[in-house]
């Protein structure tokens, strides 16, 4: 049997693994339509990654008589992310700035 806190922990990053498949998946949707392919194409690996890591943590949980307990997941809100801040994102640690970015 999984301890408790330590199922609670897994259920916990199952949420965020899961957050970040949903943001990576958003980015994919903008490159997509921004005409960025290859950028859209590396964004949906990522989303694989994420997936991954979530359903290692769901098997983890499961094979140990765990409970798995999706929560709600937070990351978009309803409007979705604003392009122009996912691109600050995107460059905040690059040379580029989001102009440039956009401008390939």
């Amino acid at each position: 049997m999984i301890p408790k806190k330590i199922e609670e922990a897994f259920n916990r990053q199952i949420k965020h693994e899961l957050e970040s498949a949903y943001l990576y998946l958003s980015m994919v949707a903008y490159f997509d339509e921004a005409g960025f392919p290859g950028m859209a194409r590396w964004m949906r690996a990522q989303v694989q990654e994420e997936l991954t890591h979530a359903m290692r943590f769901f098997k983890h949980i499961l094979e140990r008589g765990g409970e798995v307990k999706l929560q709600p997941l937070s990351v978009l809100g309803e409007n979705g992310i604003h392009r122009r801040r996912l691109l600050k994102r995107l460059t905040s640690t690059r040379s580029l700035s989001p102009a440039q970015f956009t401008n390939w």
